[in-house]
């Protein structure tokens, strides 16, 4: 039997390590992938982009040792982490692997369930990626994914390009929007390349979340936003104004978040549902 932990355990400074363990950012996408899938029968599935491991092994406990999971991601950093919590919480039914969605080093049609938390719509190539997802996949297979849409943080765009029209009035405006697209996909775009791929799309059901600050700077200071937004943002501008015109957004927002008594960023995003073929 797998241990069953005691109140003493929480002097463990490994218990406190893991302990919370859900990113904030991945737990209302996560949410929906728990939420959509079939635990009636035992699978061999597929998480892929599993970053540190949410919602790999919960999915992994929630089926139990007569299912496999397979977590895949070019992260070898984050898939370490993910070692470290299979071992401290004896979960066995996990197997990961350091490579990209483009080019799995799996077996043909051995899954039954693909699912990945808004890791789908982050790799360099969409169609081919989606098209690695079907030569793994059994006839018959599930996939469940969710991905956040071009309206996300829209509050930020908005101002953003309302300070480069200001800056340097030119076609940097259309850079931005180029930027939103190739970064975010419609929903009408995703279910195209999931049909091209082969599979037959079941459900694309939009859902949104709202993330709240108290101003622009604390926006900009957050850890997520520092991590994995503001970088691609100054990409977008010359080296010469990058510093000005974020500053400048960042003084809008702050003047919005006076008048309006705080700043709210909507996440929208969507999860979709498809299955191969028999």
């Amino acid at each position: 039997m797998k241990k069953i932990f005691q109140a003493g355990d929480f002097a463990n400074p490994e218990l406190a390590q893991f302990y919370d363990e859900l990113p904030a950012w991945s737990a209302p996408f996560g949410k929906e992938i728990l939420d959509s899938v079939n635990f009636s029968k035992p699978v061999n599935a597929l998480d892929i982009g599993c970053g540190t491991g949410y919602p790999l092994i919960e999915l992994a406990q929630r089926f139990g040792e007569t299912s496999h999971f397979t977590g895949i991601d070019p992260w070898e950093e984050g898939l370490g982490r993910i070692k470290s919590k299979l071992r401290f919480f004896e979960i066995e039914n996990v197997t990961l692997l350091n490579a990209k969605a483009e080019m799995m080093p799996l077996s043909d049609q051995q899954y039954d369930l693909i699912v990945s938390n808004n890791g789908l719509n982050n790799v360099d190539d969409p169609v081919k990626a989606f098209k690695e997802c079907y030569r793994v996949a059994k006839p018959g297979a599930t996939m469940i994914f969710t991905a956040n849409l071009p309206g996300t943080m829209l509050h930020f765009y908005e101002a953003f390009k309302f300070v480069i029209y200001q800056t340097v009035n030119d076609h940097l405006t259309e850079a931005v929007e180029n930027h939103i697209r190739n970064k975010r996909k419609s929903v009408e775009e995703t279910l195209s390349i999931i049909s091209r791929a082969g599979f037959i799309p079941n459900s694309a059901i939009s859902h949104s979340f709202s993330m709240k600050f108290h101003n622009g700077t604390a926006f900009f200071n957050h850890s997520l936003i520092r991590l994995y937004f503001l970088n691609s943002w100054k990409m977008i501008l010359p080296e010469l104004i990058r510093n000005e015109v974020i500053h400048r957004t960042e003084t809008k927002l702050n003047q919005q978040a006076a008048s309006e008594g705080g700043l709210s960023m909507e996440i929208p995003f969507c999860i979709y549902k498809a299955t191969r073929p028999c």
